[in-house]
C-alpha cells in the first residue's frame, strides 16, 4: 500500500483507530503495534516532505521518520482516528524539518556569532527551497486558523499525495466538495505566498 489514506483496507484503517484508541488508554504496547503498522506509510511521507525541501536536508527518510516516532512518543495527544493521526504526523513532520532547517542555518551562519558577508556568493545552496518550506509552513498555519478544513485537504492532497476520491471518504464529505476546497485552498496559498 503506496498511500497513507488508501481506501481500499478498511481493516487496516479499523486497526489504527483500535490501536490509537488503546494507546490513548494507556496501553504502551498498542503504540509499539501502532508503529509496526504504519511505519511504512509513515517512512514514505517521510520522503515526500524530504523531497519538498529540495533535497537540501541531510536527513534521511528513515531518521525522520524515527524522529517523528520519538516526539509521538513523548507527545500528549488525544487520538481520535486514523485522519487525525495521519494529519498529526505530516504536521509534526513539517515542524521537525523547519527546526533542522534553522538549525542548519544558524550554524552556518556561527551560531549566534555575528557574520558580516562581503557578497551574495556567500549565500548558503539551497536557502531559497528553505524559505519557500518557512513560507509555506507559516501560510498553512495561517490557513489553518481561518478554514481548519480547506487546510487539511490542502494538505491530504498535497503533502499527502492523496486524490480527491480518497480524501473525499477520508474527510467525509462529496467530491465536488473536496473540488471547492481544494480551489480556494491554492488560490489562498498561492495570493498568501506571492505576498
Amino acid at each position: 500500500m503506496n498511500e497513507p489514506y488508501a481506501a481500499n483496507d478498511g481493516q487496516e484503517q479499523q486497526a489504527v483507530t483500535r490501536l490509537l484508541h488503546a494507546w490513548n488508554d494507556g496501553d504502551a504496547s498498542a503504540a509499539e503495534r501502532l508503529t509496526e503498522l504504519v511505519y511504512a506509510q509513515v517512512r514514505a511521507i517521510a520522503g515526500k516532505h524530504l523531497r519538498q525541501f529540495g533535497g537540501r536536508m541531510t536527513l534521511q527518510p528513515t531518521e525522520l521518520a524515527h524522529e517523528l516516532f520519538l516526539r509521538l512518543m513523548n507527545a500528549d495527544v488525544a487520538w481520535q482516528d486514523r485522519r487525525h493521526f495521519y494529519g498529526v504526523v505530516s504536521v509534526a513532520m513539517r515542524r521537525i524539518l523547519v527546526d533542522a532547517a534553522r538549525a542548519r542555518g544558524a550554524e552556518r551562519r556561527g551560531g549566534g556569532e555575528v557574520h558580516v558577508t562581503l557578497s551574495a556568493a556567500d549565500e548558503a545552496p539551497g536557502e531559497d527551497a528553505q524559505g519557500e518550506a518557512f513560507a509555506l509552513e507559516e501560510a498553512l498555519a495561517a490557513l489553518r486558523q481561518i478554514d481548519a478544513r480547506k487546510c487539511e485537504v490542502i494538505e491530504l492532497n498535497y503533502l499527502l499525495g492523496l486524490k480527491r476520491e480518497e480524501i473525499a471518504e477520508v474527510i467525509g464529505v462529496s467530491v465536488p466538495t473536496v473540488d471547492r476546497e481544494l480551489r480556494f485552498a491554492r488560490a489562498w496559498l498561492k495570493q498568501k505566498l506571492a505576498a
